[in-house]
């Protein structure tokens, strides 16, 4: 009987070590389904915020135009397109972590102009 037990036991720690090695080669070796601040054959996620359940909004730099998104689990659609370098350095500046203005006053900006 405590051969068995042993056995078990060895068998148990050898799949669980094995579970953790594959979750470990999974998140080395294959991609992110989040790219945000990675480039990605010349477009890249600037941010994101979420706006309620399944419903967001992203911010994608696509060469040296800003596209607004809007993302919901059924489909997604471009809001805007911020061409200018003034509008894009005040969208830049909202995403970052110190904003000199809200990013809803931007959108206010734009959409007048």
């Amino acid at each position: 009987m405590g051969v068995d037990v042993f056995k078990t036991f060895a068998a148990l720690a050898f799949v669980l070590g094995l579970i953790f090695v594959l979750a470990w080669a999974y998140r080395k070796y294959l991609p992110t389904g989040s790219p945000v601040g990675k480039e990605q054959e010349g477009w890249r996620v600037l941010g994101s915020r979420m706006l309620g359940p399944g419903r967001q909004i992203i911010v994608i730099e696509v060469g040296h135009k800003l596209l607004l998104v809007g993302l919901t689990k059924e489909n997604m659609n471009s809001l805007m397109e911020i061409d200018s370098d003034e509008d894009r350095k005040l969208v830049i500046d909202a995403l970052s972590s110190k904003p000199s203005t809200s990013f809803a006053d931007i959108l206010k900006r734009t959409k007048s102009e």
